[in-house]
């Protein structure tokens, strides 16, 4: 028998019906927030004021979606590494699920690039501060499900808020280099 790399409409439709029926697979308030960044991101690109808006608020974004492709990625690579031999398809499908936020962060970031230049020191420290503050509201209050696979939320909540942690200890020390 001949496999194909090319799925199916079958292999479409049962991947459909996995996510329908298992979301909190794919889908958390930490998704569907930061999605809403990106879509938000593209609808600014409609506005008149459209240079302005996104000048303003872009490196936010982009430090934003930077951090959660990049912790969503190792979470998925600590997840697989950790508990493969354990449960192969659940960790492969939250690897998959990594990987996809990997991507949806770097398409973010693509279409945010034009309006990342010609930024100062302060502004990408005030983003910083920004995302920061995002970050830590994800992980602290709405605490994403993925972060309780089997069984590791309180590993993988201290991992993250203590991340969170030394990212804001080096933006203090940004901060105290620009104030000489």
């Amino acid at each position: 028998m001949h496999a194909s790399v090319i799925p199916s409409i079958w292999d479409i439709g049962g991947l459909i019906g996995y996510i329908l029926g298992n979301p909190l697979l794919f889908i958390s308030s930490t998704t569907v927030m930061t999605t809403g960044l990106i879509i938000g991101s593209v609808a600014a690109t409609a506005l008149p004021q459209r240079s302005a808006i996104l000048g303003r608020v872009a490196p936010t974004l982009a430090i934003i979606l930077a951090y959660f492709g990049i912790g969503s990625f190792t979470l998925a690579t600590e997840i697989i590494l950790r508990f493969h031999a354990d449960w192969a398809y659940g960790t492969e499908v939250q690897f998959v699920s990594g990987i996809g936020h990997l991507v949806e962060a770097a398409i973010g970031l693509l279409i945010l690039r034009p309006h990342l230049r010609r930024h100062t020191r302060q502004d990408w420290l005030w983003a910083h501060t920004a995302a920061l503050s995002y970050w830590t509201f994800q992980i602290a209050v709405l605490t994403p499900p993925w972060f309780d696979f089997q069984g590791q939320h309180d590993l993988v909540l201290t991992a993250a808020l203590c991340a969170i942690a030394v990212a804001a200890g080096v933006n203090v020390l940004l901060w105290r280099g620009t104030a000489h």
